[in-house]
């Protein structure tokens, strides 16, 4: 019976070792060299869109991989990290003022360093990167919420450790490798934080951590990707 818990313990680190590999090999680049390379031959816009586009296909190939190394399928995974799982009502409320808050930081930072942009102007270019972005936060957080963090409760990790480590890879894979500016790694961690926290709060449920997450860049895009691209390393 021991023998079978060590090897359950090692697959698990495994795969979260695997996983967390890939998100910074996939994942990272997109906050630091990715946008300046874009920015070499592309417009600003064309330069976003090429970034939140890499989103999904990064995302997507580590939800590949894990439904590779977990032997589920897709179905069973989104059923594992709480998509559509039922929440506490508080969760879900606490979840629009996060966004909310989250959202109105974007356009403080955004008419901070670009002071002339229109952030009331609604095109096709907006829609897209909306539509774009809200689809990558969500496959982020089944990754870095539901899947890391119930991989951690399946070996007994405590709540808070689950926590922790969720934001504190969720704060690195966005801050290494974009010279990690001290500011942006504590706000990334604050953020994971919260999430983590809405993931627990919410029974995990993946809704809470969806609403917020989601909600804050449907109503910011394309400003919140938009920083990337003006204020390096932030």
């Amino acid at each position: 019976m021991d023998s079978a818990i060590v090897v359950d313990k090692n697959t698990v680190w495994r795969r979260l070792g695997i996983v967390t590999v890939l998100l910074f090999l996939l994942i990272g680049p997109n906050f630091g060299p990715i946008p300046l390379t874009l920015r070499q031959s592309l417009s600003l816009e064309g330069s976003i869109i090429g970034m939140l586009i890499w989103f999904l296909v990064g995302f997507s190939i580590i939800i590949a991989v894990i439904l590779r190394l977990s032997s589920i399928s897709l179905r069973e995974l989104l059923s594992y990290v709480g998509m559509g799982a039922p929440s506490r009502i508080w969760p879900n409320i606490v979840a629009v003022i996060v966004g909310l808050l989250l959202a109105a930081s974007f356009y403080g930072n955004i008419l901070q360093f670009a002071p002339e942009t229109n952030v009331a102007e609604i095109n096709g270019f907006r829609i897209l990167t909306v539509l774009l972005a809200s689809i990558g936060v969500v496959l982020e957080d089944i990754i870095t919420r539901g899947w890391f963090m119930n991989q951690l409760r399946d070996i007994q990790i405590p709540n808070w450790m689950q926590a922790v480590a969720s934001a504190l890879l969720f704060a690195l894979y966005h801050t290494v490798l974009a010279g990690f500016n001290v500011f942006a790694f504590i706000a990334s961690i604050i953020l994971g934080l919260i999430l983590s926290g809405l993931f627990l709060w919410g029974k995990r449920s993946l809704t809470p951590v969806i609403i917020a997450h989601a909600l804050a860049v449907f109503l910011a895009e394309p400003f919140a990707s938009m920083i990337i691209f003006l204020v390096p390393n932030l």
